[in-house]
């Protein structure tokens, strides 16, 4: 195990050596899809008008070196329905997670990455229910177009966060993202 340690670590350094960036600053909005929401959250016998808000992102990046760059993310969603005709259930996440980007291309109008976000769920609701789950975004790629501090991007990848087989919160979200970037 200390050998593979060393061999990583040996690996990161030779990839990602002190090297100069120009901007090493990132500040994303963005929304992403709610596929696992529409699945999962669907009417029935007696719940009906469903509703999604998709995920409401915002993050922030430190160029570190050419090839990573370190930050971190908040992701907020929205799930709401009526039960039994009465009652409006207004479901809520909140996703905090530290994050960590490769970029493997970098271009002056384009650069490609993949990301990976580890961190905790915040589950609640108007009914006053809560509950709390470790939560994950994988990110395998993502392109980002755009020259000069401004710049949008498009991320493939998904978003889950379970506790165990019967309280799985998201399991395929956000496989789709979009935002709105600026650089400095």
């Amino acid at each position: 195990m200390k050998k593979l340690l060393i061999a990583v670590f040996l690996l990161v350094y030779t990839l990602c050596g002190a090297q100069e960036t120009g901007t090493r600053h990132l500040a994303r909005l963005g929304w992403g899809d709610m596929l696992f929401e529409t699945l999962a959250f669907h009417p029935g016998e007696n719940t009906s008008s469903y509703g999604y808000t998709g995920h409401f992102f915002a993050d922030y990046h430190y160029q570190l070196t050419k090839v990573v760059s370190v930050g971190g993310q908040v992701d907020f969603e929205g799930i709401f329905w009526t039960e039994d005709n009465t009652f409006r259930s207004r479901n809520y996440d909140l996703c905090i997670m530290p994050s960590a980007r490769f970029t493997w291309m970098n271009r002056e109008w384009v650069r490609l990455y993949s990301g990976l976000g580890i961190g905790v769920l915040f589950a609640f609701d108007n009914a006053g229910g809560h509950a709390c789950a470790p939560v994950f975004n994988l990110n395998p790629i993502g392109i980002q177009v755009g020259k000069g501090h401004w710049c949008g991007a498009v991320d493939l990848g998904l978003m889950a966060s379970w506790n165990d087989l019967n309280r799985i919160y998201m399991f395929g979200s956000r496989l789709i993202s979009v935002s709105v970037n600026y650089r400095w």
